[in-house]
C-alpha cells in the first residue's frame, strides 16, 4: 500500500506467528481498518522497496513480540527503522515468562502493550478489540476510518470517556508505567481482565509527537525469513546421520525414490530421474577427474574478445522492445533469449540475432528467474512457485506453494539445472537453496540465515557448471561456491566498491574453466574473475561510456561465450545488454 492510498496499520511479526497475525489482519480488514502485512499483498516486485514503503506509509506499527522476534536480525531492522522515522509503535506480547530486553526493550520502553498471551478462539476477538482501541488512541488522527467517526475532542484527548460517540471502538484506558529493573523496560499491560482506567502521560507524549520524514534515507528493510524451522530441519538431518536411518535414506536415493511421500499436485512429465545421489562429507576437495568432467559437461567458456566489441542494447527509448524491471535472463540452444520482465508481468522471447522485434510474450505473476534446461524446457520462478514450460511458454508443470517446508517457497528467485536436469532454486526469504529432480521431486536443501560459510542472507541468483554451484549471497555481499550436494567450498568477495568487492551482488555465472561473472548491482558494474579469484575484467562506465549500468541484475552466458545482462533502475532505464 503506497502513500497515495493513505496511511495504514503495519503488522510486524516473526514467521512462527504468521497464523495468529493473519487472523488479526483479517479482522482488522473486515472492520475497514487499512492494514499492511507482507504475505497479504504487502510485497510487490522489489522486497526492499516494499518493506520500506510499508513502514514509511504506516500510521502505526504493531509488533508482535517473542524471543524469536527479538533475536531476528530482520525484525530488528524493521522495527528500528520505524522507530527512527518516529512511526508510533504498539507492542503486543505473545508469550509468558519472557520480557523484552536489549534493543527491543529500549524501543518499547514506556509504551502501552496489548496482551495476546494465551490467545484462544474464544478470547481472540476481545484481544483484537483491545488492539483496535489502542490503534485509535495512538494513530486515530491519521487513519481515515477513525476520523470519520471521531469528534475533534476525542481525537486530541486519548483518555477514557463515558460520553464517547463511538460505541464500536471505545477509547482505551491507559495504566501507570511499571518498571522492570532487570530488562530496563518500562511498559504497561492492557489486559482484557482489567477494568480500572489509569493514565500514562509519558506514553501519550511519545506517541503523539510530530513525524518528520525529511532527509531520511531508508535502508533496505528485508522481510523475515523462517530461519528457525530451517535450522531444526538441518539439525534433524545431522541426527539422522548418526543413526541407522541414513541407510534407508541412501537406499531411497539410490533407487530414485523421493524423500517425501507426497507428490506435487501437478501433471507428470517423464524425464530421466536422478541416477544416483548420496550424502558426502561437509567439505570435500574436487578431484582433477571431476574438474575435467565439469569442462566436458558444460562446454561454455567465456570469450573475453566479445567484450572488446560494442554491445547490442535493447530497451532504450527508441527501441521497439521495452521492459519494466527486467530480472532473470536465459538463452536457448537455438538462439532465443528469454527475459523475465517483472513489472510488465510477462516473459518475453527475443532473437539473439536478426530482428529487433520480440517473437512472443506470455503473462506471468511477476516472474523473477528464468532458465533453459538440457531438454529445452523453460523454468520460470514467479509468485512462490516454480513453473516448467515448453519453448513457447505453455505450462507443463507447476511446483511448490508458499511456505518454508521442503518443496515450498518464500519468494523464489534464481534457478538453474545440471546435466541431468536436476533443478536448483534460490528460495530467497527462506535463505536456502532447494534441489529437485527433473520431474519436480524434492531431493535436498541447504542453508539458513547467517553470515558464516554455507549460510545466506538473501540468496539471489544461482549458476552451475559441472559440479560447481555458484550462489550470489546478496546481503552478505559475496559469492559462495558449493558442489551439487550443497557442500561448501569457498567464497569470493566482501562488501565494498574496490575491485573484487561487491555491494549487493545479483546475477552470477560460472563457466567450464571456473571463471565467474558477477553482477555487482549497487556498484553498477560487472566483474569477471579467473579460477583463482583474481580480477580478469571489469565492465563499467569507466571502462567504456556505453557501459552506463544503472543496476545490473540478471546474467546469462551464451553458448559461444558471450554474455546477456539485464539492467534497470526504478526511475531510470530498463535494458538488455547483449555481448555476442
Amino acid at each position: 500500500m503506497s502513500s497515495e492510498h493513505g496511511l495504514h496499520v503495519m503488522l510486524s511479526y516473526h514467521w512462527d506467528n504468521k497464523e495468529l497475525v493473519s487472523k488479526i489482519y483479517k479482522v482488522l480488514k473486515s472492520r475497514n481498518i487499512p492494514v499492511w502485512m507482507d504475505i497479504h499483498g504487502g510485497i510487490s516486485f522489489n522486497l526492499f522497496h516494499s518493506m520500506a514503503d510499508g513502514i514509511e506509509n504506516a500510521a502505526v506499527v504493531c509488533c508482535f513480540m517473542t524471543s524469536k522476534y527479538q533475536s531476528s536480525r530482520n525484525c530488528e531492522k524493521e522495527l528500528l527503522y520505524a522507530d527512527r522515522r518516529r512511526v508510533p509503535i504498539i507492542p503486543c506480547r505473545l508469550i509468558r515468562d519472557w520480557e523484552p530486553s536489549t534493543w527491543l526493550g529500549l524501543v518499547i520502553a514506556g509504551l502501552v502493550w496489548v496482551d495476546f498471551r494465551d490467545t484462544t478462539d474464544v478470547n481472540l476477538d476481545l484481544k483484537i478489540d483491545k488492539l483496535i482501541e489502542q490503534i485509535r488512541i495512538v494513530a486515530g488522527k491519521k487513519l481515515n476510518c477513525f476520523l470519520s467517526e471521531t469528534s475533534p475532542t476525542l481525537q486530541t484527548r486519548p483518555i477514557c470517556s463515558n460520553n464517547s460517540s463511538n460505541n464500536l471502538y471505545p477509547i482505551l484506558t491507559q495504566m501507570n508505567d511499571i518498571s522492570d529493573s532487570n530488562n530496563l523496560v518500562r511498559s504497561t499491560s492492557i489486559d482484557s481482565s482489567s477494568s480500572s482506567p489509569k493514565r500514562s502521560t509519558p506514553m501519550i507524549d511519545r506517541q503523539h509527537q510530530s513525524i518528520d520524514n525529511t532527509n531520511i534515507i531508508p535502508p533496505p528493510v528485508p522481510p523475515r525469513p523462517n530461519k528457525d524451522l530451517i535450522r531444526e530441519r538441518l539439525l534433524s538431518i545431522d541426527i539422522k546421520k548418526n543413526s541407522n536411518e541414513i541407510e534407508s535414506i541412501d537406499e531411497k536415493k539410490e533407487n530414485n525414490i523421493p524423500l517425501r511421500s507426497e507428490k506435487p499436485d501437478i501433471c507428470e512429465i517423464s524425464y530421466q530421474q536422478q541416477a544416483y545421489t548420496r550424502f558426502i562429507p561437509d567439505v570435500v576437495d574436487l578431484s582433477p577427474l571431476i574438474i575435467n568432467n565439469e569442462k566436458k559437461s558444460s562446454g561454455i567458456i567465456i570469450d573475453y574478445s566479445k567484450f572488446r566489441r560494442l554491445p547490442r542494447i535493447i530497451g532504450d527509448d527508441n527501441d521497439e522492445i521495452s521492459f519494466c524491471c527486467p530480472s532473470g535472463v536465459a538463452i536457448s540452444k537455438t538462439g532465443l533469449i528469454y527475459v523475465a520482465d517483472q513489472q510488465n508481468q510477462c516473459v518475453k522471447i527475443i532473437p539473439l540475432l536478426g530482428s529487433k522485434k520480440q517473437i512472443l510474450s506470455r503473462p506471468f505473476n511477476r516472474p523473477k528467474g528464468v532458465h533453459v534446461d538440457e531438454h529445452g524446457r523453460i523454468l520460470v520462478t514467479e509468485h512462490n512457485r516454480l513453473l516448467i514450460l515448453d519453448n513457447e511458454l505453455n505450462l507443463l508443470k507447476a511446483i511448490g506453494e508458499h511456505g518454508s517446508k521442503a518443496g515450498e517457497f518464500n519468494v523464489p528467485w534464481g534457478v538453474t539445472t545440471d546435466s541431468l536436469s536436476n533443478m536448483y532454486i534460490c528460495d530467497q526469504m527462506n535463505n536456502r537453496i532447494q534441489k529437485f529432480d527433473a520431474d519436480g521431486r524434492f531431493l535436498l536443501e541447504w542453508g539458513y540465515e547467517g553470515e558464516h560459510q554455507g549460510q545466506f542472507y538473501y540468496p539471489h541468483f544461482i549458476s552451475l557448471s559441472g559440479n560447481r554451484v555458484a550462489v550470489s549471497d546478496q546481503l552478505n555481499h559475496r559469492i559462495q561456491i558449493f558442489d551439487c550436494f550443497g557442500n561448501y567450498h569457498y567464497k569470493l568477495g566482501e562488501v565494498g566498491n574496490e575491485p573484487g568487492q561487491f555491494s549487493c551482488p545479483f546475477g552470477v555465472c560460472i563457466d567450464a574453466n571456473n571463471h565467474l561473472v558477477v553482477a555487482d548491482h549497487d556498484n553498477n558494474r560487472v566483474q569477471f574473475f579467473d579460477a583463482n579469484g583474481d580480477i580478469e575484467l571489469v565492465l563499467d562506465q569507466e571502462a567504456n561510456p556505453l557501459f552506463n549500468f544503472q543496476g545490473v541484475h540478471g546474467l546469462a552466458l551464451t553458448h559461444d561465450g558471450g554474455l546477456l545482462i539485464t539492467d534497470y533502475k526504478r526511475n531510470g532505464k530498463h535494458r538488455l545488454f547483449i555481448f555476442a
